[in-house]
């Protein structure tokens, strides 16, 4: 799986305040209708700013989601290393996950789902998630906490899963958020992993 575009974060305060909001105001409003002549006042910052960051709209919108998607992942990966116990780990990591849906709108799925940039940046990263959920369920798996099911294809079914929920279509059909449809994904997935005692154990996901 290749990882994400690599960048040199070494920012000053200043961009990485900037960064920080571009961020934020691409995954509220999208970035298809934005202009850099718009992002700099609707940031309340000079386009040099701006270009203090990338080159070109196009580089911003690429930074700023790999931003965005590059903290999931870090913060998934400090939940492997911290958790105790394969059913926690996977509550946690998945939790990650879906606490950061709540801050993509409509609009920036649609958007990232039309540009083939940015499609490749959410497949790399999901790729990455999802060799992550596959070891922690594997891991479960071989000492017993979960039941004998494929690690393979309980991750990989996740991976086709939120590939459909960035579809347009899919909050039309189920009348779903991104955000609660990644929480009834989540559910799911759990519930299949423990037997029927252990489930009741777990910790509802917060939504």
């Amino acid at each position: 799986m290749n990882s994400s575009v690599k960048y040199n974060d070494q920012l000053n305060k200043r961009s990485a305040e900037t960064l920080e909001a571009l961020e934020a105001l691409i995954l509220s409003e999208g970035f298809s209708s934005l202009s850099v002549s718009d992002i700099a006042s609707k940031l309340k910052c000079s386009k040099r700013t701006l270009y203090e960051l990338a080159p070109s709209k196009k580089s911003l919108v690429l930074r700023a989601l790999n931003n965005f998607f590059s903290r999931i992942r870090e913060q998934g990966n400090d939940v492997a290393r911290n958790s105790a116990g394969p059913d926690r780990i996977v509550y946690e990591y998945l939790q990650v996950g879906e606490h950061a849906s709540e801050r993509l709108s409509q609009a920036v799925v649609t958007d990232i789902d039309d540009w083939e940039p940015t499609r490749t940046l959410w497949r790399n990263h999901i790729g990455l998630r999802v060799d992550g959920l596959y070891k922690i369920i594997d891991t479960g798996v071989k000492t017993g906490v979960f039941r004998e099911v494929s690690p393979a294809f309980m991750a990989e079914v996740v991976f086709a899963s939120i590939n459909r929920l960035r579809e347009p279509d899919f909050n039309e059909r189920t009348g779903l958020t991104i955000s609660e449809a990644f929480h009834e994904l989540y559910s799911m997935l759990l519930h299949s992993l423990m037997s029927d005692g252990a489930v009741s154990e777990l910790p509802t996901i917060d939504g």
